[in-house]
């Protein structure tokens, strides 16, 4: 026995307004989604800025609570950067400029600051006096242990990487050493920066190269190494006499988020370069 029902027209528009009613409430609903994602600031590149933008971020939610920023762990400039372009990303931190085919891409570069490079050793290495000669002799196995008689475990950063290539400009005898201690078996070689503060900091006898804003910010325990008698730090990198230092760069996208642009807004800011200041970097942006 088959049935049918037959609706009348009142029940007819009724189904139709709860029809369009579900419809509506779905569509706000997705582009409810929409926004909250709009609203996230994904960010990632270098490990010298993680600690940083981790800080910024925290403060940045704190006067706009409907956002939120998430930090990955460190990909390295070059890896920041390619995620930004493939969307993974809504800003990248650099430690370097971008390059003629990355500013082609639609990419901008905003110098957020500067932070002094500095030496770093683990926490029990007895004080050093640190010279351009002894780097040299500690790269080129001259020197090959500490005045405690323990060896010296160095940690190395690729050959092309831009830490590396911070080093090498010290001095030609300095050049030549990390040349020579590239080609020697066995040696560290620590992918990101990350990489190579977690070496240090865990392993005896160790000995590499980091900033001072990600020392900070992360709150490593690692003794860093005045050289030729002088201690790093912004006033001393911003008098000269201490000049070995490492550029940090945001990148942004062609079309940034509205959320992006509200957070470089913060980190432009006098809170932002409050932040920026107390862990280690000189700023450059209007006060």
């Amino acid at each position: 026995m088959r049935f049918k029902m037959k609706l009348s027209d009142k029940n007819m528009a009724q189904a139709i307004k709860a029809i369009c009613k579900l419809t509506f409430a779905l569509v706000i609903s997705a582009t409810n989604v929409q926004a909250a994602k709009a609203d996230i600031v994904k960010i990632g590149g270098t490990g010298a800025a993680m600690g940083t933008m981790k800080e910024l971020g925290q403060a940045f939610v704190e006067l706009h609570r409907t956002h939120r920023v998430v930090v990955v762990p460190s990909l390295g400039s070059g890896g920041g950067i390619k995620a930004l372009q493939s969307g993974a990303l809504q800003l990248a931190v650099s430690g370097r400029d971008l390059n003629l085919d990355e500013k082609a891409s639609g990419l901008t570069a905003v110098r957020y600051g500067t932070s002094p490079f500095v030496f770093v050793t683990y926490k029990d290495v007895p004080t050093l006096a640190l010279t351009k000669a002894m780097i040299a002799d500690l790269y080129s196995g001259k020197q090959q242990n500490w005045s405690n008689g323990r060896p010296v475990r160095l940690v190395m950063r690729p050959k092309k990487e831009g830490d590396t290539i911070l080093v090498q400009k010290i001095s030609p005898a300095i050049d030549s050493a990390v040349k020579t201690a590239l080609e020697r078996p066995g040696m560290v070689v620590a992918i990101t920066d990350t990489d190579s503060a977690d070496q240090v900091e865990k392993f005896p006898n160790s000995f590499g190269t980091s900033t001072l804003a990600l020392l900070l910010s992360e709150r490593r325990q690692l003794t860093v190494l005045p050289l030729e008698g002088v201690s790093p730090s912004v006033p001393a990198m911003e008098n000269g006499s201490y000049p070995y230092a490492k550029e940090m760069y945001a990148i942004l996208p062609r079309n940034p988020s509205p959320a992006t642009r509200q957070f470089m807004d913060f980190v432009q800011s006098a809170a932002g370069r409050d932040i920026l200041r107390r862990l280690g970097h000189k700023t450059y942006f209007p006060k």
